[in-house]
């Protein structure tokens, strides 16, 4: 009978390309917190000047906003119940077949 080794060893793994891969993924890391920081000051810029261009405070903006979402929530609900009283008809008020 033959005598192979068939465990895993570590003269299995080639180091050059492994070299390579750790490479890559630190260049890679390194592109992507580059690319986040640039949307982060792109979003920041954007939220100042946002800010600049609208004459409320930020406390009367969000109870503006805070009233927007409250009258969209209404307009919906209605919308909602007018729609089903319109097409819903209960069981027992149709005719059976």
């Amino acid at each position: 009978m033959d005598q192979r080794r068939t465990d895993w060893s570590a003269d299995d793994i080639n180091g050059g390309t492994v070299l390579v891969a750790a490479l890559l993924v630190g260049i890679g890391s390194l592109l992507a917190m580059a690319g986040l920081s640039v949307a982060c000051a792109a979003l920041v810029a954007a939220s100042r000047r946002w800010y600049h261009r609208v004459d409320l405070p930020p406390h009367e903006i969000a109870r503006l906003k805070w009233e927007q979402a409250k009258a969209a929530a209404g307009a919906g609900a209605g919308a909602w119940c007018k729609t089903e009283s319109k097409s819903y008809v209960p069981r027992s008020q149709r005719a059976s077949s």
